[in-house]
């Protein structure tokens, strides 16, 4: 399970606190994930939604149109890229879409964008705020001069190999501190430190002394992570620690840290599931959930004794789009799932093996694992680990004096040297200084030049007073002279931040999927989503005028009762031989206030779903544990009836769902007409 802590390092790109967060992915093909979704907020989750659509835009060149949208042309070249990007390497070929298949999903995308941008999403406030700091995130490795080794490259790959477990103490103290509280704080964790090696438990220590608040419940426990995880100085003091010892002390951006490395082990990887799925219907009393645990659990002792899981999955399982898929799920890593269902699946030793029944905050699962692979070669990760180093100060060289030097060149800048000697010279009098800005004939040459660029003395002066400078007459040229440079560089950075799209088409691409993810995210998010979750009116009337198909198969209806003794149960099973009662009528006949002897439990379940109904109706083996001389059942068996919402709440969500979602593309199709060229698309080679 994830442990929030403070040394986390936040994802690229993501608005949230250092501290960490679970990521899930949203996949249209689990109804798990699917409904995990529905409930989390727009910028949250984003970057996965490109996992999720992947529907990526390239940058345009002229050629032929594959399909026309309301105004807008698409090329072949954009659209056999983006195809070829999403249908390349995926683990499951009958997942590869033919370009026919695929335009269709294309198609449904880019009208949902259109009609994002015609509502006016991007202009939101929020969104341009957020699409603004994926940029600049994305943009820090374009805007300096980046070098690294293979040597980085190979330990950052050992370090994904390998993940390693720790815990660790926090004495906080900010890069900004004076020195006497810097002192202070490294004091205090230099004595907590020779008190550990001296004995002192660790977490113990931990619990007590640590400053991450996380410690009070995790006692400093962090759990396995891996390269990238952590920030840089805290990841390379784990891995450079032997296992089993205490680590030197080392400072963070968070303050001064000691780690306790407790375990190494192979990275977790890739896995590869079934499930079968119980889910919690929205709002869910207690007694509900428990009853759904009595049916999974009644299902796990069928799958446990020999039975087809995949039959199984089919027939039990409430996510809908995986059970006609034998319950199989696409594969994901422990940090892209949620962490009970992760914890689960990854503890699962052997291919073929069965979990026993687990929670998560969406229902009851039973997982069985199918396939497992461990860490990708290195050459096959090298252009990921690469990017990550690149963007990391803290382990590749960063030089922004290389990175001006190269700029300057590239743009051809030129600096109207007698201009500036003339402005040096105005400022030998501290009195002109002050009212240089009278000065108009001189604040209007040029004094800078490049690429298309001309600035004049008038906004290099602008930018003297907005950095507050402070003028001492006598060393007025060499102020002025680095304040000059220091404004070439500002505005050289600038420029060629707008530039970056043009000049680099990897970073326009992954700009664009922002873009377009968020506004994905956002406008799904309010036209079907929360509709299908929130609107429960809607959703009783959608319930009440479809075409019903969700039915219980034959059940057994009536009640587990539970005696205290063999005599009692003899007497309860007498009085009903003869007549028909009611649950809180056998309660009444045989509890008194002091003493209850009989438990009396109403049931309605299918054959599979309680090992006691299936023991006494459905001829079942008998439960491990269960004592038949005590307990019985009464009741009858009932043929097929319909679910109502309550019992089918998530199947009935799904189908909601994908009928808002189906009408809203209908009504985006008559807003923005699409033809395509079918003969463009035919040209387009299908993905072996």
């Amino acid at each position: 399970m994830f442990r929030k802590s403070e040394v986390r390092r936040p994802e690229t790109g993501d608005r949230r606190s250092e501290i960490g967060a679970q990521k899930l992915t949203r996949n249209q093909q689990s109804a798990t994930r699917h409904y995990w979704d529905w409930s989390l907020k727009p910028g949250a989750f984003t970057t996965i939604l490109f996992i999720l659509f992947s529907l990526t835009l390239s940058a345009q060149k002229k050629s032929e149109t594959v399909v026309n949208i309301g105004t807008e042309k698409v090329s072949r070249e954009e659209f056999e890229a983006n195809y070829r990007k999403n249908n390349t390497n995926i683990l499951d070929k009958k997942d590869v879409k033919s370009p026919e298949e695929y335009l269709d999903l294309y198609i449904k995308f880019k009208l949902k964008i259109l009609e994002a941008e015609k509502l006016g999403y991007d202009t939101v406030r929020s969104y341009r705020e957020e699409l603004e700091g994926y940029r600049k995130d994305l943009a820090k490795p374009y805007l300096t001069d980046v070098s690294f080794n293979e040597e980085m490259v190979k330990t950052a790959y050992y370090r994904t190999q390998y993940e390693r477990k720790a815990s660790h103490l926090l004495i906080r103290v900010t890069p900004e501190a004076s020195p006497a509280d810097t002192l202070l704080a490294w004091n205090k964790i230099n004595d907590l430190r020779n008190q550990i090696i001296a004995g002192a438990d660790f977490n113990e220590m931990a619990a007590k002394y640590s400053e991450d608040p996380s410690a009070v419940q995790n006692r400093g426990l962090l759990g396995y992570f891996s390269a990238f995880q952590m920030v840089f100085p805290f990841e390379d003091m784990t891995y450079r620690t032997p296992v089993g010892q205490v680590s030197e002390i080392v400072r963070t951006r968070f303050g001064y840290h000691l780690i306790k490395v407790q375990d190494e082990r192979l990275a977790a990887g890739e896995i590869k599931v079934a499930h079968i799925m119980k889910m919690f219907p929205k709002q869910a009393s207690e007694e509900t959930i428990a009853n759904l645990k009595l049916k999974a659990d009644s299902i796990w002792q069928e799958a446990t004794s020999g039975a087809d899981f995949a039959k199984l999955a089919k027939k039990y399982s409430d996510d809908k789009q995986l059970s006609n898929e034998e319950g199989v799920m696409n594969w994901f890593t422990p940090n892209n799932m949620v962490p009970q269902f992760a914890e689960a699946a990854f503890a699962l030793k052997n291919d073929g093996d069965i979990s026993p029944v687990i929670r998560t905050p969406y229902g009851w699962h039973i997982i069985k694992r199918l396939e497992r692979k461990t860490t990708q070669p290195l050459e096959k990760l090298r252009p990921d680990l690469e990017a990550k180093i690149k963007q990391n100060p803290a382990i590749s060289k960063h030089s922004d004096e290389a990175f001006d030097r190269k700029l300057r060149a590239e743009y051809q800048l030129k600096i109207d040297e007698p201009i500036f000697s003339r402005l040096i010279g105005s400022v030998s009098d501290s009195a002109i200084w002050k009212n240089i800005n009278s000065d108009k004939k001189l604040n209007e040459k040029l004094l800078i030049t490049f690429a298309d660029q001309k600035l004049k003395v008038g906004a290099f002066i602008d930018f003297l007073q907005k950095q507050k400078f402070a003028l001492i007459v006598n060393k007025a040229e060499a102020q002025l002279k680095e304040m000059l440079n220091k404004y070439i560089n500002q505005e050289l950075l600038a420029y060629e931040n707008s530039q970056l799209e043009k000049k680099y088409p990897d970073f326009a691409r992954l700009y664009q999927e922002y873009h377009d993810g968020i506004l994905l995210f956002n406008i799904s998010k309010d036209k079907i989503w929360d509709v299908a979750t929130t609107d429960t009116t809607r959703l009783q009337n959608y319930f009440d005028h479809t075409t019903k198909k969700h039915y219980w198969g034959d059940r057994f209806k009536g009640f587990i009762i539970q005696a205290k003794d063999t005599e009692t149960r003899s007497n309860v099973e007498t009085l009903l031989n003869g007549k028909e009662l009611s649950k809180q009528e056998l309660i009444d006949l045989f509890n008194t206030k002091t003493e209850n002897n009989i438990q009396v439990t109403d049931v309605a379940f299918e054959k599979g779903e309680n090992p006691i109904v299936d023991y006494f109706i459905w001829g079942g083996a008998k439960p491990s544990g269960f004592d038949e001389t005590t307990t019985f059942v009464h009741g009858k068996i009932v043929a097929s009836e319909m679910k109502d919402l309550k019992d089918a709440w998530g199947l009935y969500s799904s189908d909601f769902q994908e009928q808002i979602e189906k009408e809203w593309v209908d009504s985006l199709l008559k807003k923005y007409p699409v033809s395509i060229n079918q003969n463009v698309l035919k040209k387009i080679p299908v993905i072996e």
